[in-house]
């Protein structure tokens, strides 16, 4: 679902345009590139039948121009130079513009005992390994997101990437209580091609899923849900790994303290694998954390989405999760069990925020899987709004990513200094 943007009922159209440019220099021992990236937004939204029905479509590319002044040492015991793009490798510069086209749309239809959502995403072109996985600052909308993994620069530094999702959702609200919502998603992500499916593989299949949520009580919410995909992972040279099948049950519960403090609770199982190395039961287990100063959102279930209370004077945000579920692997193309830990905070006074965030991920508890994953990241950064329509923001980022299995072995640490410019006119309405 596209975040909420908020639309007065009272416009029928409305247009939108946001331009944000940002300077990273990355080193590490993988690579040492300088990158300038403009990420230009337009929205426009549609909205009739007195507020019910919403139509919404964006476009956002990202031009990334990319010096790069290091390439890695490849060490041809560990990787097989017959998967390298060595021509990419030996000039990096050779391309240094990058224009990832992406964007997507939607629509809403609001009647008094359903909502249909649909939603299209895409993201299609050439980009940068150092800069395809831009982990975005935790906005406070929701738990805090699962640290993106670093894309290895030893067999390319650029790849054509593929991305599509497909989602639609239908909650059905049984009464003010109570709301069951079925669910349809397709995704795919990775290599568009043979040759950038040496960099990372194209993962891609449907899911379908059913969840019923109830008001328990004012201040507590329940949420079963069952789930299945089939999970399809194209390698290099038109290799296709084993079809992944994956069907969950999981049992949520989350409970508002007060109007600024929440918990929620998650545990269930998932039985998934292939026709290979068989099928395993594989844990979900989740405890989060939400604080802010300002009052959280809290929807009736089944409710569409809406913005949060207006709040005063300085904000404090914080999340924190702690969770193990299984995830497919971006390297290996195998599903694993996974642990995640975040913890991110905001803190806002006046025009000048404050962010700081860190994460671990590693792969656990998996013998059916000789593969190894662990990633650290770290983040500081502070925003200041010069003027309500433009804002200045910069920080460091730094991961460590270590990664060992049959198609890669690869360490990885690196830094990033970054600054940016956002400019965020007022919406044009007509």
């Amino acid at each position: 679902m596209l975040p909420f943007f908020p639309v007065h009922m009272d416009v029928a159209n409305q247009a939108y345009v946001q331009v944000r440019a940002e300077e990273r220099f990355r080193s590490g021992n993988d690579t040492t590139a300088a990158e300038t990236e403009l990420n230009p937004l337009v929205r426009y939204d549609l909205i009739w039948g007195h507020g019910q029905n919403h139509f919404v479509a964006l476009y956002q590319p990202r031009l990334v121009y990319t010096h790069t002044f290091q390439v890695p040492t490849i060490d041809e015991n560990v990787v097989n130079p017959e998967t390298l793009n060595l021509e990419n490798l030996r000039d990096p510069n050779r391309t240094p513009l990058s224009t990832l086209h992406g964007g997507g749309g939607g629509i809403e239809i609001l009647r008094q005992r359903y909502r249909l959502s649909v939603y299209q995403f895409f993201a299609y072109g050439p980009v940068t390994t150092t800069s395809l996985l831009v982990q975005a600052p935790w906005t406070g909308d929701g738990p805090p997101p699962d640290p993106n993994p670093i894309i290895p620069s030893t067999i390319a530094v650029r790849l054509t990437l593929l991305f599509l999702q497909t989602q639609v959702q239908v909650p059905i609200r049984i009464s003010r209580r109570v709301a069951l919502t079925p669910s349809f998603v397709y995704n795919a992500f990775g290599g568009a091609d043979s040759e950038s499916r040496g960099v990372i593989a194209l993962t891609s299949g449907p899911g379908a899923g059913l969840a019923l949520e109830v008001a328990a009580t004012r201040d507590d919410r329940l949420t079963t849900s069952l789930g299945a995909a089939r999970i399809v992972t194209a390698f290099q040279d038109d290799r296709e790994g084993a079809t992944i099948l994956r069907a969950e049950a999981t049992q949520s519960w989350r409970h508002w303290y007060s109007k600024n403090l929440s918990t929620e609770l998650i545990a269930g199982g998932t039985v998934g694998g292939d026709e290979i190395t068989g099928f395993s039961l594989f844990s979900i287990a989740s405890a989060g954390l939400l604080y802010d100063s300002y009052p959280l959102v809290r929807l009736e279930p089944g409710a569409p989405p809406m913005g949060a209370p207006p709040g005063h004077g300085q904000r404090l945000q914080v999340g924190l999760i702690a969770k193990a579920t299984p995830w497919v692997d971006l390297f290996s193309g195998e599903l694993e069990q996974r642990f995640v830990g975040t913890l991110a905070t905001n803190y806002t006074v006046d025009r000048t925020t404050l962010r700081v965030q860190g994460s671990y991920a590693r792969v656990v508890n998996t013998p059916r899987s000789v593969a190894q994953y662990q990633l650290v990241q770290a983040e500081g950064g502070v925003r200041y709004r010069i003027h309500p329509t433009f804002a200045l923001d910069g920080g460091v980022r730094y991961g460590i990513q270590n990664i060992d299995n049959a198609i890669r072995v690869n360490d990885i640490s690196q830094a990033t200094v970054y600054a940016g410019l956002l400019w965020q006119p007022l919406p044009g309405r007509f």
